[in-house]
């Protein structure tokens, strides 16, 4: 027998673009400005694609955010996902990792019991703890193999490959499993034209964090057990770099002779 027609679930978080990140006067990120789907998230939604594409099945996009996080929800389904749900709520707010794994687990949970396959970023970009998916796994009783690189069908079960120190480990896995993915997997998809002539925000369903089955007191700062004591902008306040990228090696390096110098008698 081998795998066929899998619920698959992908992970997906919308970050602040890097340029833009910024903490508000409480130290939390402020994401009210331009944002973008985690590259991380990226590859593990092109992962579940290329595994329906062999297989079948539907992809489900679950995610939790704002409500602007429907713009990256729409963007991932323009790509091929079927369908999404967003965990939105205002009690949300502040919730770290394990707040964080715990509204997407019971989400899947209730709403998606037969799930075969989560696909999670390794990171985001915005956090790099790396801590959701292996937590949601955790929370579901799921087997989960983290920095994966690699997927191949294996019967009825998955051959995963997994950056380790110094080279790769490769592991048989069966299914209900977490897999997250690294950006080193593959190169992520666009949007196609029937995806995005399929696509709407009636594909998306909104919950709140009673609706998934949470009390205030599990979400957001008050389930948190994360403790922040400071936060800390960082000031870049050396001088540009500056490039000699132009002329003959010969001009370039005597302009670079020409800057040397003048540093040096400058200070």
């Amino acid at each position: 027998m081998s795998l066929k027609d899998l619920n698959i679930v992908v992970l997906l978080k919308q970050v602040p673009v890097p340029k833009a990140m910024k903490t508000k006067a409480d130290g939390m990120m402020d994401r009210s400005g331009k944002s973008m789907i985690n590259p991380y998230c990226n590859a593990a939604l092109e992962e579940a694609l290329k595994l329906r594409e062999k297989v079948g099945g539907v992809i489900t996009v679950v995610s939790m955010g704002p409500p602007n996080a429907k713009q990256s929800l729409i963007e991932a389904m323009r790509k091929g996902a079927d369908k999404s749900i967003l965990v939105s709520d205002r009690l949300l707010a502040g919730s770290d990792t394990w707040a964080t794994a715990l509204a997407l687990s019971s989400t899947i949970k209730k709403y998606l019991p037969d799930t075969d396959i989560i696909f999670a970023g390794l990171q985001t970009i915005d956090g790099d703890t790396a801590h959701v998916g292996p937590q949601v796994a955790e929370h579901l009783g799921f087997q989960q193999v983290t920095y994966v690189d690699k997927i191949e069908l294996e019967g009825e079960n998955l051959k995963v490959r997994r950056f380790v120190e110094g080279g790769w480990e490769t592991f048989i896995t069966p299914i209900p499993v977490m897999l997250s993915i690294h950006t080193a997997a593959n190169t992520p998809r666009g949007p196609s034209l029937g995806a995005a002539l399929r696509t709407s925000e009636d594909n998306i369903t909104v919950y709140s964090v009673e609706q998934i089955g949470l009390t205030k007191e599990e979400v957001g700062v008050a389930g948190s057990p994360t403790i922040v004591s400071r936060v800390l902008n960082v000031v870049i306040d050396r001088p540009p770099v500056e490039l000699f990228n132009e002329g003959s090696a010969t001009e370039r390096v005597g302009k670079l002779l020409e800057a040397v110098n003048r540093k040096e008698e400058s200070s």
